[in-house]
């Protein structure tokens, strides 16, 4: 087998990759005729807007430093709430565009505070923000006055709960409670008296996704897996709390988003990673599916008079960009569909950029695993690299990822495996790797790349594993359990450790991850039996590990002990930290410092 090109002598560089540019989140304007969205341009997320009649000339709204997290446009007026983050910490501030972005307003300025944003009051005079000021183990609900900027807390709950959305009349919350992973509940909070009424009561778990109400603040809309194997669109009666199922399928429905007088919806179906997106007709009861390019829909908004749909689209082609479906008769939910952004690609051709093949495997219980394969236009065989998604409650989708194309460009195959644990396919395939299923992941992994290397023409010497945060514990972990697979591994932000890791992770995360994990008390010898750290002995493969400082929910300390025990037993690890990052790496100058020393350490274990 030819060797491995090294990244100098690839047609375009790994810096020109990741910094193709991508735009997502749009938000109409009240008067739906401009869109702001975020765009990293810049190399961080910061917000754009750009008019939809006439020549499209996007404008920077923020110029900030840090990611803009989120942002929400005002319904009634030329006001921008948004979040900025700084150093990765995720304690997200909320800051207000006035006066078409000449003034930045701050709404909250508590550094050590995380501040998840709510909604607009429907007369504007206020907003709803859940934050962990009282406690860092704890969020409370607080609506904060638009003229004064002050605060009360409207709802004090010692767990997690946000701010969903206000009732039409503006006397009521909308809050979800989460009790776990997939566990939720929604209230329905008084403001003037303070009372919350359950709106949700269940047995077991149940998720309740994108509630919003109905025009007359009767009825909640929502997505829910109550008492189902997939999500599906319901409606609750607000006083009765009844339940009734209104659409369902064999694939979750995600990202429901309703027309102002509620009569339209939109929503997406996850059908094995891809995305449909559906229109529904309320009163009729019409449902359509929109004619798009295959890929990923997200970010679903309505302009207020009903007529157009902004979303964002991507694939593993395409990088994302802002669409919009504009709507030429309601009742056939016909209409024109047109991108608004053009995201750069640095000049490399979007021709050359590689679709991934979907293949399942029979795991060492005969359970199915889907995989996606992506196979380099080059040479016979191929050395390959195995990405393991974080999570473990998500799923790789084949939206774009600059960084699997390089991979494919310098001649690596990609294997991404949904293992157990994986979302997207169903509730008990998602809870399959709860606390005692936890290695059971791992074997998926191995027997997914055992089937490849089986038939497909992969250079068995040559093949390493790549994961961040609960991947990066699977590279670890299958590092340890079969160490005669892997030629090497890159552990981005992961977990070496269970029991410091919950001891040490954000508090008010704490509760959520044990759910899923297991309590470090109750659980601690399976857990500490499981940890990587204290299996180091028997991983001989080298090792490079990427971490941020300030990564509040997987701590730099997991990291550190890893390559510390591994450098004790004589083994080799490479430890590179960043001190302005978090979770992952966000900033682009730090993306191509340490995904570049990522790429030659592969080049030196791999391709050689």
């Amino acid at each position: 087998m030819e060797p491995v090109p090294s990244p100098d002598q690839v047609a375009y560089s790994l810096k020109r990759y990741l910094s193709i540019k991508s735009a997502y989140s749009p938000e109409f304007s009240p008067d739906g005729r401009r869109l702001a969205y975020l765009s990293d341009v810049t190399g961080v997320p910061q917000i754009w807007m750009t008019g939809l009649a006439g020549p499209r000339t996007p404008q920077q709204m923020t110029l900030e430093d840090e990611r803009v997290g989120f942002l929400s446009f005002a319904p009634k007026s030329e006001r921008i709430a948004f979040g900025i983050d700084s150093g990765g910490g995720e304690r997200f501030q909320i800051r207000m565009l006035e006066s078409g972005g000449d003034t930045v307003v701050r709404l909250t300025d508590e550094p050590n505070v995380i501040h998840s944003w709510g909604d607009w009051s429907p007369d504007e005079n206020a907003i709803a923000f859940s934050s962990n000021a009282r406690s860092q183990e704890f969020f409370d609900i607080y609506v904060q006055d638009l003229d004064d900027l002050s605060r009360e807390m409207v709802y004090r709950y010692d767990g997690n709960t946000y701010p969903v959305t206000w009732s039409p009349d503006g006397s009521k919350i909308l809050l979800e409670v989460t009790h776990a992973p997939f566990n939720h509940d929604l209230y329905l909070l008084e403001v003037d008296d303070k009372s919350a009424d359950l709106l949700t009561p269940h047995s077991g778990d149940a998720a309740f996704y994108s509630p919003t109400f109905d025009e007359s603040g009767r009825f909640v809309y929502c997505v829910t897996d109550k008492d189902r194997e997939f999500s599906a669109i319901a409606r609750i009666d607000v006083a009765s709390h009844e339940l009734e199922f209104l659409y369902a399928e064999d694939w979750d429905v995600e990202g429901l988003s309703a027309t102002n007088d509620k009569k339209t919806f939109a929503f997406t179906v996850n059908e094995g990673g891809a995305s449909r997106l559906m229109l529904w007709d309320v009163p009729s009861n019409l449902q359509r599916e929109l004619p798009l390019p295959e890929g990923l829909v997200g970010g679903l908004d309505w302009s207020n008079d009903g007529g157009k749909l902004a979303f964002s689209l991507s694939s593993s082609s395409a990088n994302s960009d802002v669409w919009v479906f504009e709507l030429e008769d309601r009742n056939s939910l016909r209409g024109g569909l047109s991108r608004v952004t053009t995201s750069s690609t640095c000049g490399i051709p979007a021709s050359s950029f590689v679709e991934p093949e979907l293949i399942k495997t029979r795991s060492f219980d005969e359970l199915e695993v889907p995989s996606f394969l992506y196979r380099p236009k080059a040479g016979p065989r191929f050395p390959l690299i195995v990405l393991l998604h974080g999570g473990p409650e998500s799923q790789f989708r084949p939206g774009f990822s600059p960084l699997i194309q390089f991979f494919l460009k310098l001649g690596f195959g990609v294997l991404a495996t949904n293992f157990r644990g994986s979302t997207g396919y169903g509730r008990r395939y998602t809870h399959l790797d709860d606390v005692r299923g936890r290695m059971d992941t791992v074997k998926d992994a191995e027997f997914a790349l055992r089937h490849v290397l089986e038939r497909y023409p992969v250079d068995r010497r040559k093949v390493a594993a790549w994961g961040g945060s609960y991947g990066g514990f699977m590279v670890l972990a299958c590092l340890y359990s079969n160490p005669g697979l892997w030629a090497a591994g890159v552990d981005i932000v992961g977990i070496s450790n269970f029991v410091t890791f919950l001891k040490n992770t954000g508090p008010w995360r704490r509760k959520l991850r044990i759910a899923e994990y297991g309590d470090p008390e109750a659980d601690r010898d399976f857990l500490e039996s499981i940890s990587p750290n204290n299996n180091a002995l028997h991983i001989t493969s080298p090792l490079f590990i990427i971490h941020g400082t300030n990564d509040p929910r997987v701590p730099i300390g997991e990291a550190e002990q890893i390559a510390e025990t591994l450098k004790r037993h004589g083994r080799e690890a490479h430890l590179m930290r960043f001190d302005d990052e978090g979770h992952g790496l966000i900033k682009l100058k730090n993306r191509i410092a340490g995904y570049s020393a990522a790429v030659e350490f592969l080049m030196q274990h791999v391709s050689e």
